[in-house]
C-alpha cells in the first residue's frame, strides 16, 4: 500500500489529525482517501 512504502500512519477523520499532519493535508482530503480506500477494499471481493 502506498500509506505503507511513504511511511505514513492511517489518518482518521478527525480535526486533530489535520492539525498534527506533518504533510499538511485536510481534513476533506483525509475523508476522501479513507472513503476510496474502503471503497476498494469492497470493490475487490
Amino acid at each position: 500500500m502506498k500509506m505503507d512504502e511513504e511511511q505514513f500512519g492511517h489518518c482518521s477523520n478527525t480535526e486533530a489529525c489535520e492539525v498534527e499532519c506533518p504533510q499538511g493535508i485536510s481534513v476533506l482530503n483525509i475523508a476522501r482517501m479513507n472513503w476510496e480506500y474502503m471503497l476498494s477494499s469492497v470493490l475487490k471481493k
